[in-house]
């Protein structure tokens, strides 16, 4: 925001308290955040573990009823590289998620995040893409498309859980860095699955 120098960052739990919690069942939220430190930018309470091929539960989950997920540029601790092509600039993850999507216009979820992770390697990016969700599904059976395939709400305990208490200061906070305009970065990821739509 335009203010970070004396109102802070914006922070994956502001995120999360406003567009993921009050999202009812049945409505579906995919964002995508290719911006530095973006690993667990929603606050979702489920990341995928693309090595083991399982869910792995944050320690203080934070479950809403929406089917939210997040395809974000790389893990908490990592940055997210900027690329020069065809006279543009843009993110280098954002670029293999679109040559993905290219490549197969309905993939799995497995698929997808396993193709961009292997083109951003191919390309020397040591980034790591992330896709966390607030609901658990099938990454190997359900297809990404952004007009189908809601999941339904299967969580019974709505809001988040503390099961960890962390030292004042420790508590995992998210700056995106750059001036932590996150907020542009939900509204554009908005406007290009717009308009990866109309292309597919």
């Amino acid at each position: 925001p335009i203010d970070y120098k004396s109102a802070g960052q914006v922070c994956d739990d502001e995120i999360w308290g406003t567009l993921v919690y009050p999202l009812p069942s049945g409505v579906r939220l995919t964002s995508v955040m290719d911006c530095c430190h973006s690993g667990t930018g929603m606050d979702l309470p489920l990341d995928y573990n693309l090595k083991r091929g399982q869910w792995v539960e944050d320690v203080n989950p934070a479950y809403s009823r929406g089917d939210v997920m997040l395809f974000s540029g790389c893990e908490d601790d990592q940055t997210s590289a900027d690329v020069q092509g065809k006279g543009q600039a843009g993110g280098a993850m954002t670029q293999s998620f679109l040559a993905a999507l290219k490549e197969n216009p309905y993939p799995t979820f497995q698929n997808l995040i396993g193709t961009i992770r292997k083109q951003l390697k191919r390309r020397g990016f040591t980034q790591r893409p992330q896709l966390t969700a607030s609901q658990r599904f099938d990454v190997d059976r359900r297809v990404f498309m952004l007009h189908d395939g809601i999941e339904p709400n299967k969580t019974t305990q709505i809001g988040r859980l503390q099961r960890k208490k962390f030292k004042k200061g420790k508590a995992k906070k998210m700056d995106f860095g750059g001036g932590g305009d996150v907020a542009l970065a939900v509204v554009a990821g908005a406007i290009g699955f717009s308009l990866l739509d109309s292309l597919f």
